[in-house]
């Protein structure tokens, strides 16, 4: 009779497992919090690449039309202010963007709000930034984010830059 009962709770939680998937028992994210967490976790990736590179086709995309974007007290608004932050002329000090810890928290299907860690490394000496750099600077932050769910994709509605660490490594 045990083996009976135990059976039987084990058929009602694999039954319920199959039916209404995982999420169901174990108070992990829906499939559709799931997907939102992905795709805004993977744009901040994306947002490495674009600005490392000065990709303006590619950061643009990142952005909602009315995004805003905070850093050092200013305020990009829209896309076109956001990303005439990217130089055209190369004048862009060589650096190298690394995106650490992400958490995305969703508030419903289509938004979402997050926090990403950074650290940046900037070359100082723009006019010779051929690796190995051997002086540069370090900034270490966090990404205040809100998000959107777009048809293309997850997109920033809101960043804010919070610094944190800075200092120059000289060796």
């Amino acid at each position: 009779m045990k083996h009976t009962i135990r059976l039987q709770r084990g058929l009602y939680l694999f039954a319920t497992i199959a039916l209404f998937g995982l999420p169901a028992c174990t108070g992990a994210q829906a499939p559709d919090e799931q997907q939102l967490v992905a795709a805004c976790t993977r744009i901040n990736h994306d947002y490495a690449l674009a600005r490392d590179h000065a990709d303006k086709e590619a950061y643009a995309k990142l952005f909602t039309g009315d995004a805003e974007f905070l850093m050092q007290g200013e305020t990009f608004a829209g896309t076109d202010q956001i990303v005439s932050r990217l130089n055209d002329d190369g004048s862009q000090n060589f650096a190298r963007l690394l995106i650490t810890t992400v958490d995305i928290s969703p508030i419903d299907a289509t938004t979402a709000t997050g926090v990403t860690y950074f650290v940046m490394y900037m070359a100082i000496d723009a006019a010779n930034p051929t690796p190995p750099i051997t002086k540069f600077m370090v900034f270490m932050g966090e990404y205040h984010d809100e998000y959107k769910l777009a048809a293309d994709g997850c997109k920033f509605s809101r960043r804010e830059t919070k610094p944190l660490f800075t200092g120059v490594v000289d060796q």
